[in-house]
């Protein structure tokens, strides 16, 4: 499909998306900002839905989110963010300068690299102890063989078999304040991560909200990290990252009902 710069028409658009997941969360608050009027088509992963043959034509993967536009999927959070950005009208999220359009890919890479450890965290403290109250460990076994990303399959494969240690969660704890330091020394002088509100801020959203959701509010308190506290702060209040983040979990309810309320 050759996209035009911005559509000249309305165009149907689908998501398909987890509620808790954080990179549905980060492409839910991208079409919020841009204000472009969307289908919800969810995935429900403690179903394992996203190995259903009818998904994986859509995304071979095997994971979400998934955006359908007129009939075209586009795949990968961060790729999806971009095109939201340059289909629609609305604010615009890519900076027009190319030094900081740069410095924003800069960072975006960088949290595609440095995060994976909140992958490890989450599975760990959330995921699989909600997979077990629904499924026998052999059954669990039997879907992680099925997933085509060998990532996602070696991870669900470990921690099913206990096999992820302590002493990894204690790294991916560290390598997280390392990244958190970055982002303290990025947000001089603000207000946001390359000064002006971008697809860095908004890719970054949903890992702290993980992270509060996990406890780990304090490695941005604001005797800790004060420019990390005051940014989430303000990016937390946003009308988009609120109706991101309240997405209905699978019961109908929001984070908070489950025990994964907002940081503050």
């Amino acid at each position: 499909m050759q996209v035009p710069t911005q559509f000249t028409r309305p165009a149907k658009v689908q998501l398909y998306h987890f509620w808790s997941s954080v990179c549905s969360v980060r492409c839910r608050m991208a079409l919020e900002e841009k204000g472009v009027a969307w289908e919800s088509k969810y995935v429900d992963l403690f179903k394992f839905d996203e190995l259903k043959p009818e998904y994986l034509q859509l995304n071979p993967d095997g994971v979400v989110p998934t955006l359908v536009c007129d009939g075209e999927p586009i795949r990968e959070s961060v790729i999806i963010n971009e095109f939201i950005d340059q289909a629609f009208p609305g604010p615009q999220l890519i900076p027009t300068d190319p030094v900081r359009a740069a410095r924003m890919r800069e960072f975006i890479r960088t949290c595609e690299h440095a995060l994976s450890p909140i992958a490890l965290l989450t599975y760990v403290k959330y995921i699989l102890p909600k997979l077990r109250n629904r499924w026998t460990d052999d059954e669990l076994r039997r879907q992680a063989e099925r997933r085509p990303s060998k990532l996602m399959r070696d991870l669900h494969s470990r921690g099913i078999r206990n096999e992820i240690t302590e002493a990894e969660l204690s790294q991916a704890a560290r390598d997280l304040e390392a990244l958190l330091d970055d982002l303290e020394a990025r947000l001089v002088p603000g207000p946001w991560i390359i000064g002006e509100f971008t697809l860095a801020d908004i890719t970054m959203a949903p890992y702290m909200f993980r992270l509060g959701a996990l406890g780990h509010e304090k490695f941005w308190s604001a005797a800790h990290r004060p420019r990390v506290n005051d940014w989430y702060r303000r990016l937390s209040s946003r009308p988009a990252f609120i109706a991101a983040v309240s997405w209905p979990d699978e019961n109908g309810g929001g984070y908070q009902e489950v025990g994964l309320g907002q940081a503050n």
